[in-house]
Formats: structure tokens, sequence, C-alpha cells
């Protein structure tokens, strides 16, 4: 437990140390040159993700396991993304770290090699979350968040309508590219969520899930509607699986999964319905093919990939000591 209290400790003071000695610095800028500022903040948080990876990877010996698709660190994406725990997003930036680095030069296309904020975050697009409000207020974390401007829901439909709009927008002024990762199930897979999502399920005659709960469609169909309009390339459908859950409490005791597998499935806009209708019933055919694949994880050890009905390529990952892109 000592452990796992020093890691989370150095994790958290990073965050402190980095808002007050970084960030209330660079805040300046946006009172002279707002997209000067947007950039120097993102390309902040865009290195400091690097330190979680290797806390994970070298302090934890977190091993990944990465199958799929490749991710373009130079679109307009949308990432949808099922919710195993509430410390995902901890797991994802390492799955980001490697699969958005993993392509060979050819393919890196849109890059300015001669934009030094692209050339320091190795790409075009930043990482966004859709977060919970309340996440925003806590200390040092949610203020970086915020900073960043990520996503924030209230579960208020009539609010996080115009915050999405205006987020939307706002990106879309800065002619700015972001990879927006969305978790439609809206909670994590815990005993209570799925039993709520089993009672969702029961009173709307659908399916019962055990790896995944029912996704809440309406903000998934208003972020894809308003985000194709300002650029969106493609939808990326990743699924995560841990060899066991994890909480904030296990960070903390320095009990944390050992084993993690992602699936990128890319999904490009020309494949993507228009209608809400046919978006609502879009996603809610991936997490059918969701469960089907984490079933098959679980029991067999290996993801199904839809499209082919057959296991997914596993991919190399970065080498964590050479800054250089591993060719597939």
């Amino acid at each position: 437990m000592t452990v796992g209290v020093a890691i989370c400790a150095a994790w958290y003071y990073t965050i402190l140390a980095g808002f007050y000695v970084l960030y209330c610095p660079v805040m300046y800028l946006m009172f002279f040159k707002h997209s000067l500022y947007r950039k120097a903040v993102d390309v902040l948080f865009s290195l400091w993700e690097l330190y979680p990876v290797a806390l994970f990877q070298w302090v934890y010996h977190t091993h990944l396991s990465l199958f799929g698709d490749y991710v373009n660190p130079n679109e307009n994406i949308i990432i949808i993304m099922n919710h195993r725990s509430r410390v995902d997003w901890n797991y994802l930036w390492i799955a980001l770290y490697h699969a958005a680095q993993n392509i060979k030069h050819g393919d890196l296309k849109g890059r300015d090699e001669n934009d030094i904020f692209d050339t320091i975050s190795g790409g075009k697009s930043r990482i966004k979350f859709v977060l919970k409000d309340e996440i925003k207020f806590v200390p040092g974390m949610g203020w970086i968040m915020q900073l960043n401007y990520f996503l924030y829901v209230k579960r208020n439909w009539q609010e996080d309508k115009i915050n999405l709009t205006q987020f939307v927008d706002y990106y879309r002024k800065l002619r700015y590219k972001n990879r927006i990762v969305l978790f439609p199930e809206g909670t994590d897979l815990s005993d209570d969520n799925r039993r709520r999502s089993d009672k969702f399920a029961d009173v709307n005659k659908l399916q019962r899930y055990e790896f995944v709960l029912h996704p809440r469609t309406k903000g998934w169909v208003a972020l894809c509607s308003r985000f194709r309009s300002a650029g969106l390339t493609s939808v990326y459908d990743v699924t995560v699986a841990y060899d066991k859950p994890v909480t904030e409490l296990d960070m903390i005791r320095g009990r944390l999964p050992q084993q993690i597998s992602f699936h990128f499935k890319r999904h490009p806009i020309d494949h993507i319905p228009l209608s809400d209708d046919a978006l609502k019933d879009w996603l809610n055919d991936r997490w059918r093919e969701k469960e089907h694949s984490l079933r098959k994880f679980h029991t067999e050890g290996i993801f199904n990939d839809a499209t082919t009905n057959n296991k997914p390529v596993k991919r190399k990952l970065r080498n964590l000591t050479r800054a250089k892109i591993v060719p597939s």
C-alpha cells in the first residue's frame, strides 16, 4: 500500500505543480493571442500525458495489448468507449500513446512539421474528454481540465446541449483538431449500475448485458451531428478489457491490473449515418457487438472484429525508451 500511496501522491503532485508553475504563467497569453494560448496549454497537457504512461508501464509494470486499427493523430475524431471503471481514462492515455504513434510516416497526413506545437505533441489533434461537471471543481486536476477546455456535462439536457454547441463551435472557429473521448454509458460497470441497466433493458424489452451497460444515445447523437459539420473525420469504437476490475482505492493500495487489452475499430465518417434515429441505432449496434466481443475475450482470450468475424490484428507498441515510430 505504501508504494501505491507514494505513486498516486507523485501523480497528483505533478498536476498541482504543473498548474501553479506552468499553467498560471501561460494563462496571460489568452489576453494577447488566444490561439497561441490554446496551443500552449494543450501542448503542456500533451507532454504531461507521457507521465502516466511511464508511471503505469514502468513503475506498476502494466502490460498493454493493442488490437485493431491505428489512430491517426492528425484527424478530427470521436472515440466511443465502454466504461469498465472510473479510472479508464488513465489507461486510455497509455493506449492512445501507442495507437496514435504506431503509424508509418507516409500515413501521417496533415501534420505540419514546421509547427513546433505539432512537432512537440506528435500531431495536430488533442485529446478532450467528455466528463461529469463536478470533476472540474477537483483542485488541480479539475482546474487544468477547465483550462484545456474539456466538455463537461450536468445531466441536464437543456444546459448540456448549449455547452456541447459552444464546445464544438469554439474549436471550429479556431480550426482546431481534437480526439474527443465519449463514454456513452455515462458511468462505470459497477454492480449497482449493471442492475439499473438490466432494469432499463427489461422495461424496454432489450437484451441484458453482462460486460457493458446500455449506452445513452442523446449526447452521442448531438455530439456526432454537431461535430460532423466541424470536420469530423472518423469515429473510433474502442473496447477495453482488464484482467481484474480497478477502482481509485485499488490505485492507492497499489493493486492494479497487470494486463489491459484495447481493441480500436475505425469507422470513417462516410460510414456513419446522418439521421438522429439512425445514429441511435448505429451506437446500439456497436454496443451489441461490444458485448459479444467482450464475452469472447473473457472466455477465449481474444476480441472479435464484427466486420470480419475474426480476431483483430495485434499491434506492436511504441518503444518507451526511444522517441521513434515503430513500423507495423
